[in-house]
């Protein structure tokens, strides 16, 4: 049986390594300026360099298998092995790009604003003293949705129960600070 020694997993665990960043950011305001932007991006299980091994492994291991049957006697291996290998690089590929979308949520007095990169239209701005936010079981998961004036946009649509939810409460609880009056807000005020 084939067994990996310490050091070779340590080695593979290194060079596959999760994708260090957050699919939640946030930029959280200060007092002289009462804006909070969230950018939103979705999960990547592996990091572009660890994208690069898992592919360059798999399209080592389908020509040699190729080559293997090819000398076995069948010719046309090494070609449908190739004409393999192009699939499955051109799905690596779109599904590296799809993880490069991300959203941002702009939070300030004046509005509440959802941009997606890249850009899918003009971005949604929305009056935030009459925004709610909501979030809505759905057949698969749930959804997370701004409404305001009878127009709903969904956000978040790539992120884990977990971080909808979160966010979801990390928005209710900026609207809120936002809808405070000013005196409350302000620092020594004790009613």
């Amino acid at each position: 049986m084939w067994r990996l020694a310490a050091a070779d997993v340590r080695a593979l665990s290194s060079i596959l390594k999760l994708s260090q960043t957050t699919m939640v950011s946030i930029d959280t305001p200060t007092p002289t300026r009462n804006t909070q932007v969230l950018w939103l991006r979705p999960n990547r299980a592996l990091s572009l360099r660890a994208l690069r091994w898992v592919a360059g492994l798999l399209a080592t291991y389908v020509m040699l298998v190729a080559l293997l049957s090819a000398l076995a006697g069948n010719p046309f291996a090494p070609l449908f092995a190739l004409f393999d290998a192009g699939i499955v690089l051109m799905a690596f590929l779109l599904v590296w790009r799809a993880g490069q979308r991300a959203e941002r949520i702009t939070l300030s007095e004046a509005s509440l604003e959802v941009a997606r990169f890249p850009p899918e239209g003009p971005a949604v701005q929305l009056q935030p003293y009459w925004v709610r936010v909501r979030l809505q079981p759905g057949p698969s998961h749930a959804r997370l949705t701004l409404v305001s004036h009878g127009r709903a946009t969904e956000i978040g649509a790539f992120l884990g129960e977990d971080e909808r939810v979160a966010l979801c409460n990390q928005l209710q609880a900026g609207l809120a600070r936002l809808r405070q009056p000013a005196h409350i807000t302000q620092p020594g005020y004790n009613p």
